[in-house]
Parts: C-alpha cells; sequence; structure tokens
C-alpha cells in the first residue's frame, strides 16, 4: 500500500525562472534583425533559438506535472511516475541539445546550457531515494532540499540562457 505525501509547499514565483530563461531565446531570435553579410548569422542564430525552444518544451510540461502531482497525489506512486517522467525528460533534453548545432559565437555557453540541464540528475535521484522510504519525515526534508537545489539549477540554467541571448543579440549589432 502506498502511503500518503505530506503537505508540499506551492511553488515560488521565482521556479518560472527555466521556462521565462528559456523562452528568452525566442525573444533574442526576434531581436535579431541582419543586413548585408550578417544575414546567414542572423539566420543561423534564429534557427538555433528556435530549436532550443523546441527542446526544452517537453521537459517544461513534465515539470509542470511534477508540481501539479506532488500537490495534488494522494499516493507516492503518482509522485514517483511524474519524477521518473521529468528524469527521462532531462536525458531528452540533454540528447537534444547535444543535436542542435550552435552558431560559434555561442559554442562554449551551448556546452553549459547542457551541462547545467544535467544539474537536474542529482536532486531527481535524492528525491526518488526519499520516496522509497515511504517516511513522511524523510520525504517532506527531500522535498525542502528539492526545491533549494532544483531553484539552484534554474538559476544557472537562466543564467546561461541570457548570457547566450546577449551573445545572440550581438550577431545583429
Amino acid at each position: 500500500m502506498s502511503s500518503v505525501l505530506p503537505a508540499v509547499p506551492r511553488p515560488r514565483p521565482r521556479r518560472r525562472v527555466l521556462a521565462t530563461a528559456l523562452a528568452a531565446c525566442t525573444v533574442a531570435a526576434g531581436a535579431l534583425t541582419g543586413c548585408g553579410g550578417q544575414a546567414q548569422q542572423v539566420r543561423d542564430a534564429l534557427a538555433y533559438s528556435q530549436r532550443v525552444n523546441e527542446v526544452q518544451r517537453g521537459f517544461e510540461r513534465d515539470l509542470t506535472d511534477l508540481r501539479r502531482a506532488a500537490n495534488e497525489a494522494e499516493v507516492l506512486s503518482d509522485v514517483d511516475r511524474a519524477v521518473r517522467r521529468l528524469s527521462a525528460s532531462v536525458d531528452g533534453v540533454q540528447r537534444g541539445l547535444r543535436a542542435v548545432e550552435p552558431p560559434s559565437p555561442v559554442t562554449g555557453l551551448h556546452g553549459e546550457l547542457i551541462d547545467a540541464f544535467g544539474r537536474w540528475s542529482a536532486p531527481l535521484r535524492r528525491f526518488l531515494v526519499a520516496l522509497r522510504t515511504k517516511r513522511p519525515a524523510t520525504i517532506k526534508r527531500a522535498q525542502d532540499r528539492f526545491i533549494r537545489d532544483t531553484d539552484a539549477v534554474q538559476r544557472r540554467v537562466g543564467d546561461t540562457a541570457q548570457r547566450i541571448n546577449v551573445k545572440l543579440r550581438g550577431l545583429s549589432d
């Protein structure tokens, strides 16, 4: 029999940093306009931004599902499934990002973005281990740590996305 989860704190507004930062790639792409010799660089930057956003959309959906499952779940197995799906989504985002050819000015930052997404793995693994204990106090501590750890991961992803956006915007100058 599955255990009932302890109450989960509502996601804080700053938890939207991930979606906002990654969606900023589209904003950056829209700001890119070029002429002459820069036109190809600008088109490449636009294509890159669109592809990165396509890759991350499924992840954002799975993250929203995990939050919903954590807040609404009556049994641990619901949360366990959502965590596993998010973990698979992290792997998928990394694979998808590795398949994207970044414009040369952001090659290094693109690698940092892939690494930043990879930092989701450790908090997800720790949370799964805590869920398996089926002990409410252990799960509650794990939830609190998961929120702290993933906030840090989201900030890192957001910071990296912002640095990419700055470089991409520079292509149109």
